[in-house]
């Protein structure tokens, strides 16, 4: 072990007990046990040591501290010692027990434990490692599911599912406090400026412009009132992060999700953060792409006045179909033959042909208001449609990532089967999964930074 490390020397007691429960094991492992009987036997044995030897770090820590009669209160006046209170923690290790004292004031009837504060501890009876365990499960799956597969993998730790459900809700509250601060903090913040030419280094290179593609999308989630509300999703990414790895299929190496549920105006407001924690600046190009829904382009208004905008080609693609379907029948070799024709003239740019074509087409009623619309749509988006010179650039020309963004964001864990969500419950969820996905849990529950070294090329001297 790191001779660094300023901790109190191990007891013999605590040695005594570990060479017992090794000794223990060495006679209830027979020699014949097969590989799985070995591991599993070692793994009991390991977890039984960590939890002798938190166990003695606790006490050793509890004796050697000082219980002063009173202490300073936030109030201005002291706080008394009451009693010496025993506390049973659930760790990842299994249950640990202390006794510590605990301080009252009679003045403004606040009260505390600093011991608790000197571990670390908060007010749950679940250590860090198991809040941050439980948040990472439940962020993935069901809150029961999550239970089971908590209890699997780490027997000691044995949570109810609405155990976890109190534990990651909570986590998720946190999150969302995080995230609002940020928001608070962009609402003030332009894009940031590349360096001045006279301020940068000689000789050194000015920053090349990136492009940011930004999508945004909806989807609806079940609450437990019996109605659905819609959930607004946003993603950011560089488009130098995305490879493609077959034809017309690619992945995002690094990107930045947001969710939020119900206002547009608060959705706005955390996609701009977004943004600027992605690290656009103002020379940057931004690049949006949407269906064209009315929330989407006043947001773009709003946010990105500069921003070249791309109208979703497969969303396009669905409203031709449409009008095909009507004008030629469902599935016919006619529609088809049609539709190939139009969607390679919109993929050269020739979105006027394809608006010719559409109104020449001898439809009434239903389908002519379609064909219509249709029209509309893509003359009020036209300057959304240079899909040729979008390609040419070899930038995206579908919001698929954004697609699959709201299916894995959202669908996939708030809306299986039976779910039904309290308001404050799916939003803690969305802030929790955003923090997760986006691989910002460290900055919120930070991993213990304690590392130990081993000898390894000896054996361990007791």
């Amino acid at each position: 072990m790191n001779p660094e490390n300023n901790t109190q020397p191990i007891e013999m007691p605590l040695v005594s007990k570990i060479i017992a429960a090794v000794q223990a094991w060495q006679t209830q492992v027979p020699t014949a046990a097969s590989l799985a009987e070995c591991e599993s036997a070692a793994q009991q044995l390991a977890l039984h040591i960590a939890q002798l030897t938190v166990s003695a770090q606790l006490a050793a820590r509890q004796a050697a501290s000082v219980s002063e009669k009173s202490l300073p209160c936030r109030c201005g006046k002291r706080q008394s010692l009451q009693r010496r209170q025993a506390r049973t923690v659930r760790t990842l290790v299994g249950p640990v027990s202390y006794v510590r004292p605990y301080y009252y004031c009679p003045a403004c009837g606040a009260g505390g434990a600093p011991f608790d504060e000197a571990l670390g501890q908060d007010a749950r009876e679940v250590s860090a490692g198991v809040v941050r365990l439980v948040a990472e499960f439940g962020a993935h799956v069901s809150f029961g599911t999550a239970a089971t597969l908590l209890a699997k993998a780490h027997p000691v730790v044995c949570l109810s599912a609405r155990q976890v459900e109190t534990i990651a809700e909570a986590v998720g509250e946190q999150a969302a406090a995080v995230a609002q601060a940020a928001v608070q903090q962009a609402a003030q913040t332009p894009l940031a400026q590349a360096p001045h030419p006279h301020l940068r280094l000689v000789g050194a290179p000015a920053p090349e412009p990136r492009t940011w593609i930004i999508e945004m999308d909806g989807v609806h989630a079940p609450l437990r009132d019996g109605t659905w509300q819609e959930v607004k999703c946003g993603l950011v990414y560089r488009h130098d992060q995305r490879i493609e790895i077959s034809k017309d299929r690619g992945v995002l190496l690094q990107k930045l999700r947001c969710a939020v549920r119900g206002g547009v105006a608060e959705f706005r407001a955390q996609l701009w953060a977004q943004v600027l924690a992605a690290g656009a600046r103002d020379t940057d190009q931004l690049v949006v792409l949407g269906d064209g829904a009315a929330w989407i382009d006043e947001t773009v208004t709003e946010l990105f006045p500069r921003a070249r905008r791309i109208l979703d080609f497969f969303h396009v693609a669905e409203h031709l179909w449409e009008v095909a379907h009507a004008r030629f029948g469902e599935g016919t070799k006619a529609a088809q033959t049609w539709m190939s024709a139009k969607l390679a003239q919109l993929k050269q740019g020739g979105w006027a042909q394809v608006c010719r074509a559409l109104n020449q087409l001898r439809l009434t009623g239903a389908a002519a208001q379609k064909r219509d619309q249709t029209v509309s749509y893509l003359r009020r988006h036209r300057s959304q449609l240079a899909y040729d010179q979008y390609q040419a650039e070899g930038l995206p020309l579908g919001s698929g990532a954004i697609e699959g963004t709201c299916k894995h964001l959202v669908a996939s864990r708030c809306k299986q089967a039976g779910m039904r969500w309290s308001p404050a419950g799916l939003d803690a969820m969305l802030a929790l999964r955003c923090r997760v996905l986006n691989e910002q849990l460290d900055t919120l529950l930070p991993p213990p930074k304690l590392k130990l070294a081993w000898d390894s090329t000896s054996d361990l001297q007791l």
